[in-house]
């Protein structure tokens, strides 16, 4: 353990000092990479056939690493060594690292930006106000990985060689070589830890790291001739570069798979064995709510050879059951029909994976939404818990949130929150004296309004600083059009520079404000004061008020007067971003509504809420239906979902959970249901199988459901090691046991 720790401070000093000694950005950011790789890259483990893993020091560089981008410091992991060894290092070492540790409190990126963005957002007396975020990071990354696997290291090297005689010499074509040679040192360091393996190893454990010796010293030089070379040349790539995200399997390696198997080389149970060897690793990495990797939809290039492999990875998400990656079927019209079934089969097996989307609905919502042509928008793919990003070709952070029914809580008490008592916004009038619901909606937009300003000022300014600080090399070799332009990605090179916002609590929101039209204005059941005192009690003493709020129309059960308010809403947060973000240099600034955990969290901090919640109940999740409210059943709540217009958004997420019998029986006619949901402009569906009765059981005898695996929104997970919040809402989610 000594050992360990007072090795990674002496790699903290002198990664510092490296950064410190070299002025120009790209090429401070290869030395450090050159630095920083070997150090991190872990020994192969006994069951590894596609070999990579690291782990991140104190102090270094990452693209999206945890939330921390760029170049980032740990000061809690140094301070908690330097207290375990203070009696073993000298003053002037613990004098070194105390200067370090102040010269990175203000030298990490993270810092940076947030210092920028208070000079022009100067925070009121220290308080923020709770119903948006803002966040430091760079996430989402799907770079070229077709062009990489077919490319090979040393023609990614000619390309930008290429490119350099075109262009211009530069510090950045410089760089990005030195980042291709950090890779190929990469594939020969694992090499070499293959051979001291070999020593010890058995028979069958020496055969297959003879291979991957092959392997890494022809992918270390030459372009991949074979599946499993593409596949590992594809993986130490993203371990280099920590990239989260996979893209298109079938589509980059679908030609290496069919190749090979036709012609003898590799067999599918070796192919299952080497996509389990690469699951067990992202499963090790432990990303969930990033490591997709997306199969099916329009525009591969070898529609058949894909579909192929296709098949095995699905397949491979059955026999190795977890919470990533999170594998993604693009469904469309003319696909084939063996992949829904086996998707289907695995999610009648316990799996939550395949998730399915259609791109029958996203392509041509993304070619108007991106002003784009059909071949650049079949290129679309879902990132971390379902936002939208071009392939190759585009960046959407999602770095920004609002949670609009907390704003509508601090609108209806005047500025104040009143689930922690603080001021958090302007007075928005009295509600006794909004005479009409629009009145009502007025106030809501204008606390809304200035705040989606200033969140998409601070997505322009995240990557603004990113790209200040550094050129993103191993990302910019793969993202269009960087090397073609001479320009890194967060500095002109990427073509589609867009970013995100989450949408929390909306259904909530638009069920709250359809309670308030319903009741106070269109039936004068009650008045707006009388609405906000049930809630302000929590409704103890209310209940058959109370009951009247849940009574009034809402969405989920294709009521078009509810369903209208939900869109209502919708297109009125989309709208506010689309403005915000057409005063920046962002290509688009979009909202998504793919709620992970967050729902159930914020939720816990949030009021009771007119359309009936009570205080510290989930929000609604993504744009699924308030918990309980679809009364009608399934084909009425996909009817709901599906007016939700997808040229408004770049991400959905609906969760769908059915009874096990109901799927096992009804296969035929869910397959039905599900296509007549996408032919009418339905967007996604996070379908599970999962009985309420054992996620009651799971509740009583964890013990006995440690592999119980759930989907929340955006992401999945063991439902055993849920909080306590997120696991009754889950619990109380619709399972639906009829068609």
């Amino acid at each position: 353990m000594f050992n360990h720790d007072k090795r990674d401070l002496d790699y903290a000093l002198a990664f510092t000092e490296l950064y410190q000694s070299e002025p120009d950005k790209a090429l401070r950011e290869a030395k450090c990479l050159k630095m920083q790789v070997p150090y991190i890259l872990e020994d192969i483990c006994e069951d590894d056939l596609v070999v990579g893993y690291m782990r991140h020091g104190f102090v270094g560089f990452s693209p999206q690493y945890g939330g921390v981008y760029t170049y980032y410091f740990h000061d809690d992991k140094v301070e908690e060594v330097l207290k375990h060894l203070e009696n073993e290092l000298s003053p002037d070492y613990i004098e070194q690292v105390n200067r370090m540790s102040l010269f990175w409190a203000k030298e990490n990126t993270l810092c940076k930006v947030k210092e920028r963005y208070y000079q022009k957002y100067p925070m009121k007396d220290d308080i923020r106000a709770s119903y948006y975020y803002n966040a430091c990071r760079i996430a989402g990354m799907n770079v070229d990985l077709d062009l990489l696997v077919h490319t090979g290291l040393n023609g990614l090297k000619k390309r930008v060689q290429s490119y350099r005689t075109a262009n211009g010499a530069s510090t950045f074509y410089d760089a990005l070589e030195q980042s291709i040679d950090v890779i190929s040192e990469a594939c020969l360091l694992y090499a070499n830890k293959a051979r001291v393996q070999i020593r010890t190893a058995s028979m069958k454990r020496k055969a297959q790291l003879e291979e991957i010796i092959c392997t890494l010293e022809h992918i270390a030089v030459e372009a991949p001739r074979t599946f499993k070379e593409a596949l590992q040349l594809m993986w130490i790539y993203s371990v280099c570069s920590d990239l989260m995200n996979f893209g298109r399997m079938d589509h980059y390696l679908g030609d290496f798979y069919a190749r090979d198997i036709d012609s003898g080389r590799l067999t599918e149970d070796e192919a299952i064995d080497y996509l389990s060897s690469l699951f067990r690793n992202i499963i090790k990495i432990n990303k969930i709510h990033d490591s997709r990797i997306i199969i099916g939809g329009l525009g591969r290039k070898d529609v058949q050879a894909a579909d192929r492999l296709a098949l095995v990875l699905i397949k491979v998400a059955r026999l190795v059951k977890d919470v990533v990656p999170q594998l993604t079927l693009r469904y469309y019209d003319g696909i084939c029909e063996k992949l829904v079934d086996e998707a289907l089969i695995n999610i009648q097996e316990g799996a939550v994976y395949p998730i399915l989307y259609s791109d029958d609905a996203i392509v041509p919502s993304i070619e108007k939404i991106y002003a784009v042509d059909h071949q650049m928008a079949c290129r679309w793919v879902p990132f971390g818990c379902g936002e939208y990003v071009i392939e190759g070709y585009g960046t959407a952070t999602p770095n920004t949130g609002a949670i609009i029914s907390t704003a509508l809580d601090v609108v209806l008490h005047r500025g104040i929150n009143s689930f922690s008592g603080i001021r958090e916004a302007e007075d928005c009038g009295d509600p006794a004296e909004f005479e009409t619901f629009e009145d009502l909606f007025r106030a809501y937009e204008s606390i809304l309004k200035p705040v989606c300003e200033s969140m998409a000022y601070h997505e322009q300014l995240n990557y603004e600083v990113a790209g200040e600080e550094a050129c993103y090399l191993h990302l910019s070799l793969l993202i269009h059009d960087c090397v073609e332009t001479n320009q890194p990605i967060f500095s002109g090179g990427c073509r589609f520079l867009t970013a995100t916002s989450e949408v929390f609590g909306l259904i909530t929101c638009a069920d709250s404000l359809m309670a308030i039209k319903h009741c106070v204005y269109d039936n004068k059941i009650f008045t707006l004061p009388q609405i906000v005192k049930m809630c302000d009690a929590n409704f103890v003493g209310y209940e058959k008020e109370r009951s009247i709020l849940q009574g009034a129309p809402k969405y989920g059960n294709d009521d078009d007067e509810a369903d209208n308010m939900a869109i209502r809403v919708f297109n009125h947060i989309a709208d506010l971003h689309e403005e915000a973000g057409a005063h920046t240099n962002l290509y688009r600034y979009k909202v998504v509504s793919v709620n992970n955990s967050g729902s159930s969290e914020r939720g816990e901090r949030t009021a009771a809420t007119p359309c009936g919640r009570k205080k510290g109940d989930a929000l609604s999740n993504g744009n699924s239906p308030s918990l309980g409210a679809d009364k009608n059943g399934l084909t009425a709540t996909l009817n709901s979902m599906a007016k939700i217009d997808p040229l408004r958004h770049v991400g959905v997420v609906h969760n769908i959970r059915f009874n096990k019998e109901l799927l096992k029986n009804n296969t035929d006619k869910i397959k039905m249901v599900l296509k007549t949901f996408y032919e009418n402009n339905g967007i996604q569906t996070n379908l599970s199988c999962v009985g309420k009765e054992d996620l009651e059981q799971a509740l009583l005898f964890p013990e006995r459901y440690k592999n119980l695996i759930v989907r929340i929104g955006g992401f999945s997970a063991r439902y055993v090691e849920l909080s306590k919040v997120i696991q009754q809402e889950i619990l109380l989610r619709t399972t639906y046991e009829e068609l």
